[in-house]
């Protein structure tokens, strides 16, 4: 019986895996797909004068393909990783930037690009005194 959940997920890419994903949360399906985009991101992010979303799809297809990866587009905006400049028309850094690409593991945030529900940064609860 196979495992419908299951992603497979590209030996280059299983260190971030590893270090990044959290098992726990069932989100962690569709956050392997991130793993796809993680460094075509930084390296458009990093090199293009004008970095725009099509950029990141282009460099790790080959060519561009809408579709599902405008989801994962949508939620790294959502959580904070990338925005939209409408004056200049590209792609800027978001608050959550460091976070996304730092040490810490991809537990903060949520994202379910299939049901059209939101993704969301879990921030953590105020202690009260």
């Amino acid at each position: 019986m196979s495992n419908i959940n299951y992603v497979e997920v590209p030996h280059k890419y299983q260190a971030v895996y590893y270090n990044k994903i959290d098992y726990e949360y069932w989100s962690n399906i569709n956050k392997r797909y991130l793993l796809r985009i993680y460094d075509h991101l930084r390296n458009v992010m990093g090199y293009s004068n004008k970095p725009k979303w099509s950029q990141v799809v282009y460099e790790m297809l080959g060519h561009t393909h809408p579709g599902y990866y405008s989801s994962v587009y949508k939620a790294l905006k959502e959580i904070g990783v990338i925005k939209y400049n409408r004056t200049t028309r590209e792609m800027e850094t978001g608050p959550n930037w460091e976070r996304f690409y730092g040490s810490e593991d991809w537990s903060w945030f949520y994202m379910d690009t299939n049901s059209g529900m939101k993704s969301y940064v879990k921030y953590p609860k105020k202690i009260q005194k």
